[in-house]
């Protein structure tokens, strides 16, 4: 798991970006709910009467979540993505953080042929910390951020001929949306608790060590996770958790999952 910068974002390699679609054959991606937060990001064959099957070499896409939230993988079609992560306000988005999602395939792997209209898992994972308000979704390649950004566009270098000849070249379309059927997830839906912490904030942030927790008293529990879903400190109300240390561990980017009797807060947290 990677994270990255605006900059370094513009830096990525273009070459898997090549807009090269025949006028019928293609994907696009949309979203599978897998129960809970737990989902999966398939490849829809447009329409077709081809009766080749599919080889892929590469693929990528991006997946919106809001600020804060965080996703851990748990397969990919090659057992080899890289899930790199993005801060939103490094591309003019304060509330919302991201991750590009891209695999180059060891060897190519073939998906069914597109005249069997059956859709195909390319990556799965699990959304953390249970959040229960925003929104999940893949990010349209003709959106403002995309065209501004257009590393973070869906792609799909792959060989759909049946010509004797193996070309891979892009057949996800980089000027529409590339996204079909359900290509987001609400989490008010997932939310056990009709109301949501909104007024807790922390302070100092960034900090060195020491973080205030404030605007709620009934707190039950603060957990710390690492940008990639890893949690690595749970505070319960044993302790006096409005007022947590984390001193110890090393400097980067986290997010704490603050628990309330009301409700649950994801609050992104940058220790220096």
């Amino acid at each position: 798991m990677k994270t990255i910068t605006l900059p370094t974002i513009f830096l990525i390699k273009l070459s898997l970006y090549t807009i090269n679609i025949k006028a019928q054959d293609g994907y696009t991606y949309t979203l599978l709910h897998n129960g809970g937060y737990d989902f999966i990001v398939q490849a829809v064959p447009n329409s077709s009467s081809n009766n080749f099957a599919t080889s892929v070499q590469s693929y990528g896409f991006t997946i919106i979540l809001p600020d804060g939230v965080t996703i851990t993988q748990t397969s990919s079609l090659g057992n080899g993505a890289d899930t790199t992560f993005f801060d939103g306000t490094n591309v003019g988005m304060s509330s919302i953080d991201g991750y590009l999602i891209t695999e180059t395939l060891s060897s190519p792997i073939a998906l069914l042929p597109p005249s069997s209209a059956t859709n195909s898992d390319v990556f799965s994972f699990t959304v953390n910390g249970n959040p229960s308000s925003g929104e999940l979704y893949i990010l349209e390649n003709n959106s403002t951020l995309a065209t501004t950004v257009t590393p973070l566009k869906s792609f799909m270098q792959a060989d759909m001929v049946d010509d004797s000849v193996t070309i891979y070249t892009n057949v996800v379309d980089a000027n529409g949306s590339a996204v079909s059927g359900m290509s987001s997830f609400s989490f008010d839906t997932l939310g056990i608790n009709t109301h949501v912490v909104f007024d807790v904030s922390i302070s100092p942030n960034p900090t060195t060590g020491i973080v205030n927790i404030k605007g709620v008293e009934n707190l039950k529990k603060v957990t710390v996770y690492t940008i990639n879903g890893q949690l690595i400190k749970s505070f319960t109300n044993n302790h006096n958790i409005q007022r947590i240390d984390i001193g110890t561990l090393p400097l980067g980017i986290y997010v704490l999952n603050i628990h309330t009797e009301s409700g649950i807060k994801n609050i992104k947290l940058i220790k220096r």
